[in-house]
């Protein structure tokens, strides 16, 4: 097994099957699901926490985005990286954002 991974490249595309789609269905949904109730409950609220968490779910919803154009290969294996990295920032970003303003702001209110 650890000859297996360590001759495999980094740059290398896992096989794209059954399994693997399911996965990139069941996450999508999923995601999409969460981002749905994350957007009603800005909408009911309309605060800035409240918008930055569903952001973050829309990051999230995103990554699934960008699992799909890889594997049907619309982006490459360093792009597909980047994207899935970059979007990780995003989300721990916004979430970080959205606690620490809820914390300080909305107390000295």
């Amino acid at each position: 097994m650890v000859l297996l991974v360590a001759s495999t490249p980094l740059h290398a595309v896992p096989a794209s099957g059954p399994t693997l789609s399911a996965l990139l269905a069941l996450a999508a949904l999923g995601s999409v699901l969460v981002l749905a109730l994350a957007l009603a409950a800005l909408r009911r609220r309309r605060s800035l926490p409240y918008a930055l968490v569903a952001l973050a779910f829309a990051a999230l919803s995103a990554r699934a985005l960008v699992g799909a154009l890889t594997m049907t290969g619309h982006l490459g294996p360093s792009t597909h990286h980047l994207a899935e990295h970059g979007l990780d920032v995003a989300v721990v970003g916004l979430l970080v954002g959205a606690v620490y303003y809820a914390r300080t702001v909305e107390r000295e209110l």
